[in-house]
């Protein structure tokens, strides 16, 4: 297993079963998507994932020579803004299974899952205000406008990302823009809430680009699973990015390449083999995959200049390969 994603887990585990000891109607409704309650109240299997925002917090932090613990209240606080973001997308997409457990409006209704979002979204930012005890008021504010920040882009990149669903509406450059909010947003602020941590917010605009560059590598590599991944290993349903219209990288790039592919995309329900057919002609997936090296070489050389530990590089450069080769 990658470092970066063991070398970290317990204290977040524990930092985020402690946030989440809460008591109250909000509850179980905050615990059962982090896998901590069932909804008729007993234990859950408990936090699963691969924690990869708030691991890239703690090695951003310690990779300039800060103390992790430091960085432990706002590496959760992102956790637990990507759980919001999660909770409220499965609403929107109407998928019914999450990490093989109903979606929480499955298990609870769509309305009890807003306030779950929403309860998670508060969570999140009361969590990053006890960083106050390690760092300084400046750095917890800053903090929190990095969070912030990241999460409204998020937001905007969910809101582009529906409105990109249907067929025929962008190409990559449309694409990219919708990406490196969605899912790049939340990564550049981990590598961002690292440096603050380590007392080294002048270089937060540095370990932001890095951070959205590899999210865009990560989203990317995403896609090319949300189509071509095998069920037994990625717990997906075979094709659903293309049931669902969903308008990933090898979609928009194909669009760009063959415009009369939005027709097909377009039928009620999406012929998923004609369209496999259609993207096999394209090449669609080896230039998926040839754009997800792209990035995964920008993330590699942005990472080179920052003054990292040798520790480090290696550990980092672990990751890259683990990106590079990501069957889940």
């Amino acid at each position: 297993m990658v470092e970066i994603l063991t070398r970290y887990r317990d204290e977040i585990v524990a930092a985020l079963e402690r946030a989440l000891a809460q008591d109250g109607p909000l509850a179980r409704l905050l615990r059962y998507p982090l896998g901590l309650e069932e909804p008729d109240g007993t234990p859950g299997p408990g936090i699963g994932g691969k924690l990869l925002r708030p691991s890239l917090v703690c090695f951003s932090c310690e990779a300039l020579g800060g103390d992790v613990s430091a960085a432990l209240p706002l590496a959760c606080a992102l956790e637990l803004v990507h759980n919001f973001s999660l909770v409220h997308d499965d609403i929107q997409d109407g998928d019914e299974l999450r990490r093989g457990r109903p979606t929480v409006w499955k298990a609870f209704g769509a309305a009890q899952a807003i306030n779950s979002g929403d309860g998670l979204l508060v969570l999140a930012l009361k969590t990053a205000i006890e960083a106050q005890g390690a760092l300084s008021p400046r750095a917890v504010l800053t903090a929190l406008e990095v969070l912030s920040s990241a999460t409204f882009r998020m937001i905007e990149g969910q809101a582009l990302d529906l409105g990109l669903e249907g067929g025929d509406s962008g190409g990559v450059r449309e694409y990219l823009a919708m990406a490196r909010r969605k899912t790049g947003a939340l990564f550049g602020a981990a590598f961002e809430l690292g440096a603050i941590a380590a007392d080294r917010p002048e270089l937060g605009p540095e370990n932001r680009e890095l951070g959205e560059t590899l999210g865009l590598a990560f989203q990317i590599t995403d896609d090319i699973l949300g189509i071509w991944g095998r069920p037994e290993r990625t717990g997906k349903p075979a094709r659903r990015d293309l049931v669902r219209r969903k308008h990933s990288w090898p979609v928009a790039y194909a669009l760009e390449q063959d415009p009369a592919l939005g027709e097909l995309l377009s039928r009620s329900p999406v012929p998923v083999e004609k369209v496999l057919e259609r993207l096999s002609a394209l090449g669609v997936r080896r230039a998926a995959e040839e754009a997800a090296r792209r990035y995964v070489q920008e993330a590699r050389d942005k990472a080179e200049v920052l003054p990292w530990t040798q520790e480090a590089k290696g550990m980092f450069e672990e990751l890259l390969s683990f990106l590079a080769k990501r069957e889940v």
